[in-house]
């Protein structure tokens, strides 16, 4: 049931994927080397950083490429852990 109100994260740049990332790390959401590790990986290929995609997920938008953006702001609780765990899987697969 809740699945559904999920994004669709497939379609996210490796920018935005990198800044959600980012905001999911800094706020706890994920820890470990892992994470750590895929958002050092992707924050060090060329122009990841500098997009606007990748403040937007810095600020915990998830663009996800419809002209949408998810925010992960309006998430209450083990929700935003979920999407930062699939974050993490699109993270793992751009590598």
């Amino acid at each position: 049931m809740m699945s559904s109100m999920l994004p669709n994260i497939s379609s996210a740049s490796t920018g935005n994927v990198a800044g959600v990332l980012s905001y999911c790390v800094q706020n706890n959401y994920l820890s470990g080397s892992g994470a750590t590790s895929a958002l050092s990986s992707l924050t060090g290929k060329q122009d990841v950083t500098s997009s606007s995609d990748y403040t937007a997920g810095q600020q915990g938008q998830l663009l996800t490429g419809d002209s949408n953006a998810f925010s992960l702001s309006s998430l209450k609780g083990q929700m935003k852990q979920k999407v930062c765990n699939m974050v993490l899987s699109r993270a793992k697969n751009l590598l």
